[in-house]
């Protein structure tokens, strides 16, 4: 247990999906020249950033039309997100050899217009076939986007990726511009408002430059155990929470309506849960801080799928915006708020662009993947990551002093240099924590949040009804999970929309864990 004073008692993580921190968070101090009011330097969008289409013509980011009909379903449709993706996203290419003369993070606009297949590369990931990963090279002599130079001509000339069709349904009108449109503080005023009200984090990182699996499991474990595709539906990797069980401290899982992944993720979370170790819905939740039976550790989840509020796209994101502001109002009005820190983040970039080129200095957890030879010393894209307390002060830019920067393994960390626990891997071991946010004196009695009030998306819009990606590695978890239990294969059923799958989850998880 915690007994100094000026330590946080309670860590809260709520961890969206699939957004970079550009496409959310990149224009939040513009008005002020990349400063915040403090006088912190701010990594934001400048007016200069760009890509290239296939065409090589220059597209700007730009910041979403408030009035677009399809303002909050941006970009609309579902980019691509996986090993090759981010690799073509970053250096222009899904494999070497990578093209010389051409930037890094200039590949966005042509992997949303081509989306690279990762349906061949996925079926690698339990096969010994090297795939072989970055490797330096030659970068243009003008770091400005000449996208009429000799290099930049050859690179968008030659065939683009071969495409394939997502999961998720596209929505009408899509431009290959939508990938680099970005959301103002005025479209997001719950995420932009909080960022300025406490403490944004310009250079937090997923941890993989991969999809949301494996940064998932580096949330949870310190490692993806070397996979780096969402082929993998749940890890045998020791979790955070039984690391916690292991040291006499309590954990919380909530959401999806009770139906929280995260418990059949992680395959040593077994039932009946430890004494003071809860989950369920959001609502358990709000119970939870009412009753003061917060758990040392929580984890929030949100409603998966197409009518959810993960803020995946091309789905609703005011949903997701709305669902924070209630997440934080039922913090700040409990008596957990003076001893709780809130950390706001995203498992992954989701193909969402991004300006920064992500470091190299990772460290291994060690772990190495037997499909591509990657050793996960590089770090994925950029993530809006919002630290939240009483104790941080309005206008703070949070940045680690190490050498290393934040990524989801600051999670871990954070929680082992507040419970002195030993870290789970090299990776979370490396890691910086951010309880150096906590700068005050005194807790503060105001509240930037006061009158503000949470954005609606057009009801007109409506999306085709489809089992969501999330959904069916939901459903695969569950499955491996009967595996586990009965000894024999168990495989999902075939899913023809959301509420099929829903079904199936709910079904599946009353069994192995209970009613809610």
């Amino acid at each position: 247990m915690i007994t100094d004073p000026t330590k946080f008692k309670h860590v809260v993580v709520m961890m969206f999906e699939n957004r970079s921190f550009d496409s959310m968070l990149g224009y939040l101090y513009k008005d002020n020249n990349n400063r915040s009011p403090l006088g912190h330097p701010f990594e934001g969008l400048t007016d200069k950033e760009s890509n290239p289409d296939n065409d090589g013509n220059e597209i700007k980011a730009f910041p979403i039309n408030k009035d677009h009909p399809y303002a909050y379903f941006m970009p609309q449709k579902d980019p691509g997100e996986g090993f090759a993706n981010t690799n073509f996203q970053l250096f222009g290419a899904g494999q070497p050899p990578f093209p010389e003369g051409i930037e890094d993070n200039q590949g966005f606009v042509r992997d949303f217009q081509s989306t690279i297949n990762n349906a061949p590369l996925e079926h690698k990931e339990m096969k010994d076939d090297p795939f072989i990963v970055p490797i330096q090279r030659k970068k243009s002599p003008d770091p400005y986007h000449k996208y009429h130079s000799d290099a930049y001509k050859k690179w968008y000339k030659t065939p683009p990726p071969s495409g394939h069709a997502s999961e998720v349904p596209d929505l009408e009108e899509v431009q290959p511009k939508d990938i680099m449109g970005v959301y103002t503080s005025e479209m997001l005023p719950v995420l932009s408002g909080l960022a300025k009200g406490y403490a944004v984090c310009d250079h937090w990182y997923c941890s993989a430059p991969t999809e949301t699996l494996p940064n998932r499991a580096f949330t949870h474990m310190g490692t993806s155990q070397g996979y780096l595709y969402d082929e993998v539906k749940s890890y045998s990797a020791k979790s955070i929470f039984k690391h916690l069980t292991d040291h006499n401290l309590t954990w919380g899982i909530f959401g999806n309506n009770g139906n929280p992944y995260t418990l059949s993720f992680c395959q040593d979370l077994q039932t009946p849960y430890p004494s003071g170790c809860q989950t369920g819905s959001f609502e358990k939740f709000k119970t939870a801080l009412t009753n003061k039976k917060l758990p040392s550790y929580t984890f929030l989840e949100p409603i998966w799928g197409s009518k959810g509020n993960s803020q995946h796209p091309n789905y609703n994101v005011a949903l997701g915006d709305a669902y924070l502001l209630e997440i934080y109002k039922a913090l700040k009005s409990s008596d957990y708020w003076k001893d709780t820190l809130l950390i706001v983040t995203y498992d992954e970039h989701g193909g969402c662009y991004d300006h920064v080129v992500p470091p190299t200095n990772a460290v291994s957890p060690p772990a190495k993947s037997l499909a591509f030879d990657f050793d996960f010393t590089r770090f994925g894209v950029r993530v809006p990551t919002v630290l939240i307390s009483p104790w941080i002060e309005a206008g703070t830019v949070s940045r680690t002093k190490s050498q290393t920067p934040l990524d989801h393994t600051s999670i871990l960390a954070t929680l082992e240099t507040l419970f002195d626990l030993p870290p789970l891997t090299e990776r979370d071991k490396a890691a910086p924590d951010v309880t150096d946010v906590r700068t005050r004196t005194k807790p503060r009695t105001d509240d930037p949040m006061k009158g503000v009030i949470a954005p609606v998306a057009n009801p007109s819009i409506q999306i085709q009804p489809h089992a969501s990606q999330i959904q069916k590695m939901h459903a695969g978890a569950l499955a491996e999970k009967a595996s586990r239990e009965t000894g024999k294969t168990v495989t999902p059923p075939e899913f023809h929309n959301g509420d099929d799958v829903s079904k199936y989850i709910d079904e599946m998880h009353r069994r192995y864990y209970g009613e809610e």
